[in-house]
């Protein structure tokens, strides 16, 4: 029996040994688990800073972007009304200049002035006008003569283009 006792605890401090190297593998395989799940979750945690920068670079661009793009368009539509109103000026001055009216209309009271009346109105090749009318010639270097009632300015007649 002695000797049964011995083989076994001799055979059990054997095969203990080889439980605690399967042991110390074990935790060899956990602790290098470990170190390779924490060497992931440091990667992602890099890869996702990087990616924040990244985005908020990006972002900040845009921004850049779209002000400057903002900017853009504000000066062309200063710069698209502003030769608007200089076109408009240069036509209303030209319509101004060589207005020209019709039979019926009434002509503006600042060309019933002594300038615009035509005194020598047969030098003209004009009739004489009607008592209370006057030929108006509104433009010198338009041949156009204009038969205006004084009082209201309407015209009645017009000669020439």
């Amino acid at each position: 029996m002695k000797k049964l006792l011995i083989a076994s605890a001799l055979a059990a401090i054997a095969f203990s040994g080889s439980a605690f190297a399967d042991d110390d593998r074990g935790r060899e395989a956990r602790k290098e688990y470990q170190e390779a799940r924490h060497e992931a979750l440091k990667d992602r945690r890099e890869a996702i800073r990087e990616y924040e920068k990244d985005r908020r670079e990006y972002e900040k661009e845009r921004r850049e972007d779209m002000r400057e793009a903002a900017k853009d368009r504000r000066e062309a539509e200063r710069e698209y009304w502003k030769e608007r109103r200089e076109a408009e000026r240069e036509w209303r001055k030209d319509a101004r200049e060589y207005r020209h009216w019709a039979r019926g209309e009434y002509i503006p009271r600042h060309y019933l002035a002594d300038r615009y009346y035509m005194q020598d109105y047969r030098r003209h090749d004009l009739s004489m006008p009607p008592d209370g009318y006057m030929w108006v010639r509104p433009y010198e270097g338009d041949d156009t003569y204009y038969l205006v009632q004084m009082a209201t300015g309407l015209i009645s007649s017009i000669l020439g283009n």
